[in-house]
């Protein structure tokens, strides 16, 4: 058997639009370990929101959060692999000057698991208002003291696609940034040159797994490094077309099961 390193995205791909992983992919998941093979998350969440699927999987692998920026092991103190490429604190507010420019509903900034926030609102997930100790509310300018994870704007799609043309313009040379989100539209900005890539890279160098052997499963566009980087790229059957083009090849839906499907098909689990 030749091991594999099982690469999965989190949101429209491992979970299900109740933000659950349905019984038969959990199983299949386990029965890959079981087997030999690693399994591991790569996700845009920052590791608040998703330590609880990865001890529910009962991964013992590293984990890639905030699409690249931040890898570590949830396991392990001492961890000497891991990373934080962070956003300089300069440029951070340099953004923030920008950003005055425009109709903004709510501004946020992610300090690995700390959360500021210009206002609490319902233009932000509840998510980021979890929590007491490590969430700041006030004008950014003022309350972040340190280089940001993330930098997000909250507003409605034509503003950000406004936002988007202007950043093309002045500021892509210096951040990397995503827009993403239906019910709370956001653009998301890390440090340049950031994608999940990078950490699967990190992880198969730190678990002796050749960039031929990964098997990586996304959606989204944020996926698309990670695809194309993977020696297999699986895309979802609810992935965005782009992403399907990229990929080696397209499984069923996250709501059927696509990531069990595939590595039964596959991995003979």
């Amino acid at each position: 058997m030749t091991k594999k390193l099982i690469v999965l995205d989190l949101d429209g791909t491992t979970l299900k639009s109740d933000q659950t992983i349905s019984d038969r992919t959990k199983k299949a998941l386990a029965n890959a370990q079981k087997q030999g093979h690693e399994v591991m998350i790569a996700t845009g969440r920052p590791y608040r929101m998703s330590h609880m699927y990865y001890h529910e999987l009962g991964l013992h692998t590293p984990i890639v959060n905030f699409n690249g920026a931040v890898f570590h092991h949830p396991l392990k103190t001492q961890f000497s692999d891991a990373y934080h490429q962070a956003i300089d604190l300069k440029t951070a507010r340099e953004l923030l000057d920008f950003s005055t420019n425009y109709m903004l509903d709510n501004i946020a900034a992610e300090v690995q698991d700390s959360v500021f926030l210009r206002e609490r609102n319902s233009s932000v997930p509840d998510m980021f208002h979890q929590g007491k100790d490590n969430v700041f509310i006030g004008d950014l300018r003022d309350t972040i003291t340190t280089d940001p994870t993330s930098l997000l704007f909250f507003a409605s799609h034509k503003t950000l696609q406004e936002v988007s043309s202007h950043m093309d313009s002045r500021l892509s040379n210096i951040v990397t940034y995503r827009s993403w989100g239906a019910e709370w539209p956001a653009m998301e900005m890390t440090k340049l040159g950031v994608h999940k890539a990078i950490g699967v890279q990190a992880a198969s160098r730190y678990l002796g797994i050749d960039r031929q052997n990964i098997i990586a499963f996304g959606d989204e566009d944020n996926d698309m490094e990670m695809l194309d980087y993977a020696g297999v790229g699986v895309a979802m059957g609810n992935a965005i077309a782009p992403l399907k083009n990229v990929a080696n090849t397209v499984t069923l839906s996250n709501e059927d099961d696509g990531i069990a499907v595939y590595l039964e098909e596959n991995l003979g689990i």
